[in-house]
């Protein structure tokens, strides 16, 4: 996957993070393909991003590890990279909305 197509997933799953809707995640199929997939049952994985339950029925067709594993080589994937530029976005998302909120005295 290249540097766009990831810069693009994360962009999506840190819009995701705050105001999750499954359906937004089922349109991006058309987009990502099976990649979105992927991401779901990782994103499903961790403690740090929630809606775990619908990620999982995102990812239903990935049901076990082994299985993940083979889908994310298909889709080349860089995962360490996909959860960096994540949680990059969402800080900066969380910083940027407490600047906004912020009064100036």
């Amino acid at each position: 996957m290249d540097k766009l197509a990831l810069d693009s997933l994360a962009q999506f799953c840190a819009e995701q993070q705050r105001s999750f809707d499954p359906e937004a995640w089922i349109d991006r199929t058309a987009v990502d393909g099976k990649g979105i997939a992927v991401v779901a049952k990782y994103l499903s994985m961790t403690s740090w991003y929630g809606h775990e339950e619908q990620l999982e029925g995102i990812a239903a067709g990935i049901s076990d590890l082994a299985g993940f594993h083979r889908e994310l080589q298909a889709v080349g994937l860089d995962l360490t990279k996909l959860s960096a530029t994540l949680r990059q976005s969402i800080a900066l998302r969380q910083r940027n909305k407490l600047v906004s909120g912020a009064s100036v005295p």
